[in-house]
């Protein structure tokens, strides 16, 4: 099929984190036809496709068969889950985060060169909700080898993505003492403490540090749960939730000391308990294995010279518009480090319109990327076959 054709039925397989099953199986048959030494689905969901090269290096082309949901549909000018192609457009969710690399990924696979390194090709599920998690998975438990260079197709308008900063989700738990409602004096007003954390974690934006290239960290809070949920009676526990976006080098123990801090200041100015954690669930796959995540998730960045430099030369022969790019969200590749890979990416579609209503991707761009995937393929396997040579 040609890549618009494939990713147009890519989106009418609905594919919900934990609802992967459908589009891993048309996933597993698409690889099946492109030409790979084999393909098989993981003990958690994943669809996997080894690639036999020469042994020189490993390399994984990788992307996430998951999507967040439509939302709201009297917002879409089209079904989301039909795939309409529109005035150069193919419109709906996944299109761009990450149909569209995914469909071109696997056209760019039909008529690929023997490569020099051995190439992976893994199809993740939940990223969204655990970046990097099944993707671990996979390379300790079903690949077994460590990546050499990992390249994600998360959309990067077709410039060579190189970072971006980590996540992570922490957890203030702020206890009081319930009372009456009519009693406020005999009470220590949970929700009066987070509602002081919340001010205090909008305040540290500008005591955080800044990254040269992929700017400051960030915290935002995002939630408050508090709890007994019931009138008329002050509440004794509150949960906020926070969204941290950490710089590469950031440790986790680092990251919750800034938060214990942030407690003891809540403590005393409203006389609650506070404490800080990293937030931790499971998850579980369309296969019904539970995964464990703990939702800290490190930033990272490719500074290797001489390896940019070949990419972003072979590259623009394709494409004049190819050049650095950093993304503000965070990818599957929060674990490169811990394989000590270097981390890549490239993909069709403005990231903007990743999560939005009316999410699309420019035919054009889809089968650039077709092209331009098979070139940073040759031009990687080169690179660490000369390396190792």
């Amino acid at each position: 099929m040609e890549v618009v054709e494939i990713l147009k039925k890519l989106i009418a397989v609905k594919s919900l984190p934990g609802e992967e099953g459908g589009l891993a199986g048309f996933m597993k048959d698409l690889l099946g036809s492109a030409g790979v030494d084999k393909v098989f689905v993981d003990a958690v969901g994943n669809v996997i496709a080894p690639v036999r090269g020469g042994g020189l290096g490993v390399l994984v082309l990788e992307g996430h068969m998951d999507t967040v949901d439509a939302g709201d549909l009297a917002q879409w000018i089209v079904d989301p889950f039909a795939g309409v192609e529109v005035e150069g457009r193919v419109y709906g969710r996944g299109a761009v985060d990450m149909k569209g690399a995914l469909a071109s990924q696997v056209r760019a696979l039909e008529g690929l060169k023997n490569l020099d390194s051995d190439l992976y090709v893994i199809y993740t599920v939940h990223e969204e909700i655990a970046e990097g998690v099944a993707l671990r998975h996979a390379l300790k438990e079903s690949v077994r080898r460590r990546p050499d260079v990992i390249v994600t197709g998360e959309p990067s308008g077709l410039k060579l993505a190189l970072g971006h900063r980590g996540r992570a989700v922490v957890k203030l738990e702020i206890s009081g003492v319930a009372a009456h409602a009519s009693m406020p004096s005999e009470a220590v007003n949970a929700l009066e403490g987070a509602a002081s954390a919340v001010l205090r974690v909008a305040e540290l934006g500008s005591k955080l540090p800044t990254h040269g290239v992929l700017g400051s960290e960030s915290s935002v809070a995002t939630l408050i749960d508090c709890s007994p949920k019931i009138q008329p009676q002050i509440p004794d526990k509150c949960v906020v939730t926070v969204d941290h976006r950490v710089v590469p080098g950031r440790s986790e123990d680092e990251l919750i000391k800034i938060y214990e801090n942030l407690c003891s200041e809540v403590t005393v100015h409203r006389n609650t308990r506070c404490s800080a954690s990293v937030n931790e669930e499971l998850v579980r796959t369309w296969r019904g294995v539970e995964m464990k995540v703990k939702e800290f998730f490190p930033g990272w960045i490719n500074d290797d010279v001489l390896m940019i430099k070949n990419l972003l030369n072979s590259l623009k022969k394709l494409y004049g518009g190819a050049s650095r790019y950093y993304w503000r969200f965070s990818t599957d590749l929060v674990i490169a480090g811990e394989f000590n890979a270097t981390g890549l990416g490239l993909g069709p579609g403005d990231d903007s319109l990743a999560h939005r209503p009316n999410e699309h991707v420019d035919v054009l761009e889809l089968r650039k990327a077709v092209e331009m995937y098979r070139e940073l393929l040759n031009t990687l396997s080169h690179h660490l076959s000369s390396r190792v040579k």
